[in-house]
């Protein structure tokens, strides 16, 4: 289980609750207060927006997360704890924000594709696989976006569907396919692999062969993309994803926050037991 934690607590003053706590002045309501806003209001709520797709900026530098589901933020949205009186903490267990925050080497994608048990057999006993490719519409934050004018082609596509089982077996098709955009070489790129002669350039563009599937309302922009055994050693290398820290952003960004919001409630407590303070 993936635990990644962030927490609001009273800081530097443990000496003057232990003092306030020996004099029997009470339980300091308004700073328990401030402690549980400070992790709710300004952490919590902070680690959601940046974990929903918006772009952050930090002393670390600028990033963006692509949202590949809603399991990492309700994650967040379920962590949260308050171990003690004054401290409060907002966690998460997703595994998806662990490889957010350490990031990802460059790998080699094949051998955990072909283990798979979607993974066929050819007449000749090498192993295959089918990859389909989700790509959003412009706008979108889940996806990477495709761009507007392969959008306004790819939305004038028919409606291609997956075949029920008995319409399947009889007419032997478990897809009816209705368009595909033509041979694009856009998003065609290359890249190095570590391997031998390492350099690797795509056969065909990133949204050649595009289907729609679904149906209005419900739309999903699809590629599809064969891999086998045979294919050539560096075509399906991961170029690897660098670390985005977005702990250390929320709390760089919410630090100077909190720390105002915890103080100003432990002067209300200090200012209603008469032992200074600022009660406005």
């Amino acid at each position: 289980m993936s635990l990644l934690t962030i927490s609001a607590n009273l800081p530097n003053l443990d000496g003057i609750i232990r003092a306030v706590e020996r004099a029997g002045k009470g339980e300091l309501p308004y700073t328990k207060e401030a402690v549980r806003a400070a992790t709710v209001d300004l952490v919590q709520r902070t680690w959601i927006e940046y974990a929903s797709g918006v772009t952050v900026t930090y002393s670390g530098g600028t990033f963006r997360i692509n949202v590949v589901s809603g399991e990492y933020v309700r994650s967040i949205q379920n962590g949260v704890r308050f171990l003690e009186d004054l401290t409060g903490e907002v966690f998460t267990t997703s595994p998806h924000g662990e490889y957010i925050e350490d990031g990802q080497p460059a790998r080699d994608m094949k051998p955990k594709l072909l283990a798979s048990p979607k993974a066929k057999t050819s007449k000749d006993g090498s192993k295959y696989i089918t990859v389909p490719f989700r790509h959003g519409v412009p706008g979108s934050v889940g996806l990477p976006a495709m761009p507007k004018h392969i959008y306004e082609q790819a939305s004038r596509l028919g409606y291609s569907r997956r075949n029920g089982f008995l319409k399947a077996l009889i007419t032997g098709r478990k897809y009816e396919w209705n368009g595909r955009l033509k041979e694009l070489p856009e998003g065609q790129r290359s890249h190095i692999a570590p391997h031998p002669g390492g350099k690797y350039t795509w056969k065909s563009g990133q949204f050649a062969g595009m289907v729609r599937m679904g149906n209005k309302g419900h739309t999903q922009y699809l590629t599809f993309r064969r891999l086998s055994e045979k294919s050539d050693p560096a075509s399906w290398m991961h170029p690897g994803v660098p670390a985005r820290r977005v702990r250390d952003a929320v709390v760089e960004n919410t630090r100077e926050e909190v720390l105002q919001l915890i103080r100003r409630g432990f002067e209300m407590d200090l200012y209603f037991m008469g032992l200074g303070g600022d009660g406005r």
